[in-house]
């Protein structure tokens, strides 16, 4: 077996031991993200993932040269000055050693999802399973500045939950300034308060209209913002894309015909219109692959969405058989949850950027 099958297998030992199906399993919440941790911490930070082994290192290492007043440089510094501010301070905390500030960054990182999964989440080995099947968990072996943007914006969904629209502004303000596109999420607050209607699809059309008026100008600006003159996707890599929307379609699909969103379901309501807007910007990947960054600010959260439609609620309104319903409902979430396993173990397993996996002191 290797580390990631590991892995695996120790979350489920552990969530049949400390019941990790119920909501606010905490114990078992802490010992999973212990074994997160282990992996993606403490991982060999000069093997394990692409841009975090050169990159990211490199800009480490030489922001530890310069003064806090050169932080702001020029290209991609100036769009995210703030994860500059982040290299720094970690430099200086660290004595300049690249492997303990990836440690610090992924507790950090990884702090935030548990907060996340154990305040929302009905079934906390779901999630985390679905955190490793969506991938978003080896998202973080590699694309820092997006990783810790993203860790931010569940803060933020909290601020929308809390009717808070000023301290949900400044935590997307902090993202942004980690990661430049993820001001994207701005409008958050506002949309994730929508009612799933008429205005609602109304809204998506304009979106979708909007994003393909502009989407030349989308994209230079998100290019500049990553430091790049252009990206390229494989057509392996572009049938992944679309396979991925039709996955996050399939899910938007089963949620509307197993959980009618209501008034009073606000959480639920909210991660169905992200994981509504997400599809939007997915459906542009063909175009270029960066408008999955775009698409994974919203749709990350899908990771406590797709728990939440198999909850057991007693509902006003059905569209399915009371009998269909509980089959579903009863025999999908293995389902989804097997698939996430297999989706994970497989790609860890055919790419190099994540095996044959090293520990630091290996």
């Amino acid at each position: 077996m290797n580390v990631y099958e590991w892995m695996v297998a120790l979350i489920l030992m552990a969530a049949l031991i400390l019941k990790g199906n119920k909501r606010g399993s905490r114990q078992f919440v802490v010992v999973a993200f212990v074994f997160l941790f282990f992996v993606m911490g403490l991982r060999d930070v000069r093997r394990i993932g692409v841009d975090s082994t050169s990159s990211y290192f490199n800009a480490f290492r030489r922001i530890g040269k310069t003064g806090w007043g050169a932080l702001t440089g020029k290209g991609e510094a100036q769009y995210n000055l703030g994860f500059s501010f982040v290299l720094k301070l970690g430099h200086v905390i660290t004595g300049g050693d690249y492997q303990f500030f990836i440690a610090l960054l992924s507790v950090f990182i990884l702090t935030a999802y548990a907060h996340f999964i154990l305040k929302y989440s009905p079934s906390p080995i779901q999630s985390i399973l679905y955190f490793l099947g969506l991938l978003y968990f080896t998202l973080l072996f590699d694309a820092l500045k997006q990783a810790t943007a993203m860790a931010i914006l569940l803060f933020a969904f909290d601020a929308v939950m809390e009717k808070k629209p000023g301290k949900f502004v400044c935590l997307v303000a902090l993202a942004g300034s980690m990661h430049f596109p993820a001001l994207i999420f701005l409008p958050g607050y506002w949309v994730g308060r929508m009612k799933i209607g008429k205005g609602y699809i109304t809204m998506l059309a304009a979106l979708l209209l909007i994003t393909f008026l502009f989407r030349d100008w989308l994209l230079q600006l998100m290019l500049k913002a990553y430091g790049s003159e252009e990206t390229e996707a494989t057509m392996e890599g572009v049938q992944f894309f679309r396979t991925k929307a039709l996955l996050m379609v399939g899910i938007v699909a089963a949620a509307v015909a197993l959980r009618p969103p209501t008034a009073e379901d606000k959480v639920y309501s909210a991660l169905l219109v992200y994981a509504g807007i997400a599809i939007v910007f997915q459906t542009f990947c063909g175009y270029n692959n960066i408008f999955e960054r775009l698409a994974d600010y919203y749709f990350h959260t899908a990771i406590v969405l797709i728990p939440l439609v198999f909850e057991r609620l007693k509902l006003k309104h059905h569209n399915l058989t009371v009998k269909t319903e509980v089959t579903v409902k009863t025999f999908a979430p293995y389902v989804f949850s097997a698939y996430a396993v297999w989706r994970f173990l497989g790609t860890v397993k055919d790419s190099w950027f994540y095996s044959p996996f090293q520990f630091f002191w290996q």
